[in-house]
Formats: structure tokens, C-alpha cells, sequence
């Protein structure tokens, strides 16, 4: 048997910069994707390495089986968005693939992409049987994204009355207001969508909680409220000069981009930041009409967010492609312009430290100061969870921690009983697959929640429960 690597395909970079929508990877034929799958060796050091604890291994092993169906069932016993996680998973099971030492990962998320391009109805192949637990309490989800919604499934085939307010005008949250089209259909995010919604819940559009609604006045009409909003509030540089016209958080840059409106971005841009966002933006630019994009970033490219890591190689192999430049070690320290138009940036050279702390620290070199001219500036530099609309005498009673996120317990329930909280705004990974696992958590917390207080008469053993077929270890026991 060969065990190397079926290789991945890449449309061309020439093409592809020339529109947002070209998808940047080839999808696996049906004989490329058997062979990818069986490759895998059943060994299950993978799951440890997925924050969902995916059976992994059982998925691939049914899709060399050619057994499609079984293969989005396993999925779907932890993760309701098959195809979403197919395009942009941080594929952190890969790196504890056994195989990555000599012939390559298998190729995961890539075989869970094929999984969701070729099961069209996800519905009538899963048979989803719909609980009934003995009563039907409400929970409101504030938050249309991955985590929300995936919290919305569980709950709504275990018969509990779900609603989710939503504050832009569809559902998706940064899969379709942060990522680009071209790495993340939207075609995608609405197929998936869509069905988990079709099991009863009810979503809410351009409903904001605290402008258009009262966050008390959900826990006055709800059972339980889960928290799943992700971090939306920009964190700025401060950078002087910050306020020139042309000077963009990424957050905003790609928000507009993604929602239709054109920007104009001049012939060279600057991405401030070194992380996966940092990249999109980067990329996007290109497509908006730059003739040239650099990244800079404070630190050296080993030092980057990600890194080790197969999603960190992929991610800068894919930018290198398209000719995106890269200038590391570098610290910003001003935006000058002409007329209130950035016009360039002023720049220190930095050295990195081994403070003994871990990760290396970069100190700037400040003897010496460099230039770069350019026409736009986006500051890829992270952003927070919005809070505000929680009054303060509840907010009181909400743990967090010192950089702001919401304490949870086990089950993500917070240091107030009956608000639940999940996603970007409660772990520290920040990504998809880790926000759909604290859904898992939260659901059963809740489920657990309404038992204790009598809202239900039991819990299920599991999540999802199918008509048929195999089931993955249960996470959640």
C-alpha cells in the first residue's frame, strides 16, 4: 500500500486572485478521496487532537468504505457544520496524525469536504429522530454563528422550543461576515444552515440584544439564555496616525468586502498582524485590485500565531502563492499622510528575546527607523467580546477573566444559573470547531439544567440520536 499523501490541487493563483468567489482548492475526486481515506490506520491519536473529540478515524474509515451517509452521521454526532469545517477547520487533528512524520497527515478536512459536497439532503440521510423529553422549555441563543447554532440543533431535536436572535440580516456570524467567499462558500454556510434550522428553531434577523431587545427581559420569557455572540469589538493598535483615512481594523475591512461593498484599496496595502485573519485580509486586497500586499508582523514567522502547525503551513504556502509579501520582525510605530490619506508607515526592526517565558518576545531596535509607502493599512491585531448589553447588577454575578472572557463550568454554564455561554467569548482557541464544541458541552449542560429545575422529565445518553447506524464515542458521558 502506498501511504504518501494524496496531493492536495490548488486552482491557479493567477486565476483565482482575479475574483472573490474562486474557491483557492481543487475538491477530491472520488477515487482520490478513497485513497486518501484509506490510508488512515484506525490508530484514533487524531480525536485527542480535535476540540470536538470527532471519531475521525470512523469517518474516514466509512468514507474508504464508500459509505457516505455513515460518514456524515459519525460527523454529525459532535458537529453540525460537516461542510463549513471542511473548507476552514484548523485541522488540529492532523497534527497528531501518526503519518505526519514521514508520508503526511491524512488529509481530514479535505475528506470531510467531499463527505458534504456529495450528500445533498443532510436531512433524509441523517433520520434524525427528535426527542421528546418531557416537556418543552425555551432557551434563547443570542448569536447566529457556529456555536449558536449548533446549539440550536442540539437542543431543537431534543424537543426544546429554541430561539436565536441574530443582529445582522442572515445567519453564519464571521463564517460569512469575517471569512471570504473564496475559502468558505456561502452557498456552503447556507445549505448547513438551513438544516439546522429545519428542525424547529427560530432565528431572529437585525434583532441586536440590548439596542432592539433587553437581555433581562430574555431571562424573564426563557428558561435558560446561551451566550454565543463572538468577538466582534475591535482591538486597536493605537498606532498614531491610526485615524487617517485608508487605516481599516480588519473586522471592518472584511466585513464590507464580504458584504458586497468595494474599497478601494490603491495599488499596495499593509496587514498589520501575523494571524490567520491577517491572511484573509491580505489575500482579499489582492482581489480588491492590489498590485501589492505586504504582511508585517511583529515577530518571526516561526513566532506566528498557529505555528506549528499544518493549518499555519497551508495558510502561508496558499499566500505565498498569490505573491503576498511578508516582512517579520518589524514593529509599526506611526501612519503618516497627505491630507488626511495614509500615505506610508514608519517602522522599527525588531529582535527576538528569550525571555525564559515561553514563547520568544519581540524588542524593537529603535536606533535606526524605516519607511514603507503605502495606501491602505489594516490592523489584523485581534478583537474582543461585546458584553455591554448585559445590565451591570447581572453582570455582577458573571465571573471572567482577566483578559474578559466568561468563566464557564464543565458544561459552559456560567457563574449565573441559567446563562450559558460558548464560542470565541468563553475559550481561548477561538475557532470553529472549538466554539461547536462548547455547543455540545452547552447543550447537555442545559439539558441537565432543566432536569435538575424540573423543566424536563430526563436527559438524553446522547446528543443525536439516529434511526440507524453506527455511533462515535460519546464526548458528552
Amino acid at each position: 500500500m502506498n501511504y504518501s499523501r494524496v496531493p492536495i490541487k490548488h486552482y491557479e493563483p493567477e486565476s483565482r486572485v482575479r475574483s472573490l468567489d474562486i474557491q483557492t482548492l481543487v475538491p477530491y475526486t472520488l477515487e482520490e478521496v478513497t485513497a486518501e481515506a484509506s490510508r488512515c490506520l484506525g490508530c484514533g491519536l487524531c480525536i485527542e487532537g480535535c476540540p470536538a473529540r470527532i471519531d475521525v478515524p470512523g469517518f474516514q474509515i466509512a468514507v474508504r468504505n464508500g459509505n457516505l451517509a455513515e460518514g456524515l452521521k459519525i460527523n454529525f454526532e459532535k458537529l453540525p457544520f460537516v461542510g463549513v469545517c471542511g473548507n476552514v477547520c484548523p485541522p488540529r487533528s492532523l497534527d497528531e496524525c501518526v503519518l505526519d512524520d514521514n508520508k503526511g497527515p491524512v488529509a481530514t478536512r479535505h475528506i470531510k469536504r467531499f463527505i458534504s459536497d456529495n450528500v445533498e439532503d443532510y436531512r433524509s440521510t441523517l433520520g434524525v429522530v427528535v426527542n421528546d423529553l418531557g416537556g418543552h422549555p425555551r432557551v434563547a441563543i443570542i448569536g447566529g454563528g457556529p456555536s449558536g447554532l449548533s446549539t440550536a440543533f442540539y437542543l431543537s431535536i431534543n424537543g426544546i422550543q429554541v430561539d436565536v436572535y441574530e443582529q445582522t440580516d442572515r445567519p453564519g456570524g464571521m463564517m460569512v461576515h469575517g471569512i471570504p467567499d473564496f475559502r468558505l462558500s456561502r452557498s456552503t454556510v447556507q445549505k448547513e444552515a438551513d438544516h439546522v434550522l429545519s428542525y424547529g428553531a427560530h432565528i431572529y434577523y437585525n434583532k441586536k440584544i440590548g439596542r432592539d431587545i433587553k437581555f433581562e427581559d430574555l431571562l424573564q420569557k426563557y428558561d435558560a439564555v446561551y451566550i454565543a455572540i463572538g468577538n466582534w469589538r475591535p482591538s486597536r493598535t493605537r498606532t498614531p496616525g491610526a485615524d487617517l483615512k485608508g487605516v481599516y481594523h480588519a473586522l471592518d475591512f472584511l466585513g464590507q468586502i464580504n458584504n458586497g461593498h468595494k474599497i478601494d484599496v490603491g495599488d499596495t496595502v499593509a496587514i498589520i498582524g501575523g494571524g490567520f485573519t491577517a491572511f484573509d485580509a491580505a489575500r482579499i486586497s489582492l482581489r480588491s485590485g492590489a498590485k501589492k500586499v505586504i504582511v508585517m508582523y511583529r515577530r518571526a514567522v516561526t513566532d506566528r500565531p498557529g505555528y506549528p502547525s499544518s493549518n499555519a503551513e497551508e495558510e502561508l504556502e496558499e499566500a505565498e502563492e498569490e505573491k503576498v509579501e511578508f516582512m517579520w520582525e518589524v514593529t509599526p510605530i506611526q501612519y503618516y499622510g497627505v491630507d488626511g490619506k495614509v500615505k506610508g508607515i514608519k517602522y522599527w526592526k525588531n529582535q527576538m528575546v528569550d525571555t525564559g517565558k515561553g514563547r520568544r518576545e519581540p524588542v524593537p531596535i529603535k536606533d535606526k527607523e524605516y519607511s514603507v509607502e503605502v495606501d491602505t493599512v489594516v490592523e489584523a491585531t485581534g478583537q474582543k467580546g461585546d458584553l455591554s448589553f448585559i445590565p451591570e447588577e447581572i453582570m455582577k454575578r458573571i465571573s471572567l477573566t482577566p483578559s474578559g472572557d466568561v468563566i464557564v463550568n464543565q458544561y459552559n454554564m456560567t457563574t449565573y444559573p441559567g446563562i450559558f455561554a460558548g464560542g470565541d467569548v468563553t475559550n481561548a482557541r477561538k475557532d470553529i470547531i472549538s466554539g461547536v464544541a462548547d455547543s455540545g458541552r452547552a447543550s447537555m449542560g442545559i439539558l441537565f439544567y432543566f432536569k435538575e429545575t424540573g423543566k424536563i422529565e430526563k436527559v438524553p445518553a446522547k446528543l443525536v440520536n439516529f434511526e440507524s447506524g453506527p455511533y462515535a464515542e460519546n464526548f458528552y458521558a
